[in-house]
């Protein structure tokens, strides 16, 4: 009896570390790096606060500080397709998050494409 309990915790203990076991993120094409649009995930009782801007994201999936320090109300100047601009442009306007793969050239971001929602790149709120 005892063997059997044995048996069956270790098969669920093996299948919840299978479970919480992340995907590695995706690697940048050569020269690029992701880049956060949107709703950055902190909060603060007054203003000034970057409730919404722009902030790169590291290969290891940590997080800089937003580029600015205040609320960005829009998205910064965008070289993006059609598509990707409207969904950046969504994120600023409905307290989204999207993960962009791009570059700055001077102040413009330009987007290579979308790789997804922050949501799913960051599940939990960062570490203040």
């Amino acid at each position: 009896m005892f063997r059997c309990i044995l048996a069956a915790a270790l098969v669920l203990s093996a299948s919840a570390v299978q479970a919480l076991s992340i995907e590695p993120l995706p690697v940048p094409a050569d020269g690029e790096q992701f880049w956060g649009l949107g709703t950055t995930g902190i909060y603060c009782v007054k203003a000034p606060c970057p409730w919404r801007g722009v902030f790169r994201i590291h290969p290891d999936g940590t997080r800089d500080r937003p580029l600015s320090g205040a609320d960005m109300t829009a998205p910064p100047p965008l070289r993006a397709g059609d598509a990707d601009r409207a969904r950046i442009e969504d994120a600023f306007a409905s307290s989204g998050c999207v993960v962009a793969e791009g570059h700055f050239d001077g102040e413009t971001l330009v987007v290579l494409r979308i790789a997804g929602e922050c949501r799913h790149w960051f599940p939990e709120r960062p570490a203040e």
